[in-house]
């Protein structure tokens, strides 16, 4: 039963066959290669990015600092401690150990070291500063110039013996230049 009739049907079945296999390996060629380093690459850089965006969205933990806050330099002021003074009060709150400056303040011996610190500075801001205007200062040079040589202080002399030789340079051979 060979005829030529079902040789053709053979035929016109592997030309489909042939033809729809044919279709298949074209779609495949045509598809991209895709390239799994530079796509792991890319998705691990966006990664990164959503981290750091999110690191800069969240508030940082300030850390724990000597320093005062401004409700407790509100309170101090408000106790009556200057503002020069917190740096004292810090110093006392960390050497004595008290958790909180309410304690610090009620604590007599605190009250104390504050009135002696209050007296030292007043003390200090009374006491003039600086050289006097009458003379000069019995540090200088100039002051010592004009002493004998004998009641200048060992550490002085080699300063008053070089202000006396440039002295002496800048000074003229007759008795007015």
């Amino acid at each position: 039963m060979f005829n030529e009739d079902t040789m053709q049907e053979d035929v016109t079945l592997e030309n489909d066959i042939e033809e729809v296999e044919a279709p298949e390996e074209e779609t495949e060629e045509q598809e991209p290669t895709v390239d799994w380093e530079a796509e792991a690459k890319k998705y691990k850089a966006i990664l990164d990015r959503q981290k750091n965006k999110k690191a800069e969205d969240k508030p940082t933990k300030q850390s724990k600092s000597d320093d005062f806050g401004y409700d407790v330099k509100a309170y101090l002021r408000a106790s009556g401690i200057n503002a020069s003074e917190f740096e004292f009060v810090r110093a006392e709150l960390k050497q004595s150990g008290l958790s909180d400056v309410d304690s610090l303040l009620e604590n007599e011996y605190f009250q104390s070291r504050l009135e002696k610190h209050r007296a030292i500075s007043r003390t200090k801001d009374a006491t003039p500063t600086g050289k006097r205007t009458g003379g000069a200062a019995t540090d200088s040079v100039d002051y010592w110039l004009s002493r004998p040589f004998e009641e200048v202080p060992q550490e002085m002399r080699i300063k008053v013996v070089d202000a006396k030789m440039k002295k002496d340079k800048n000074r003229g051979v007759f008795y007015n230049s």
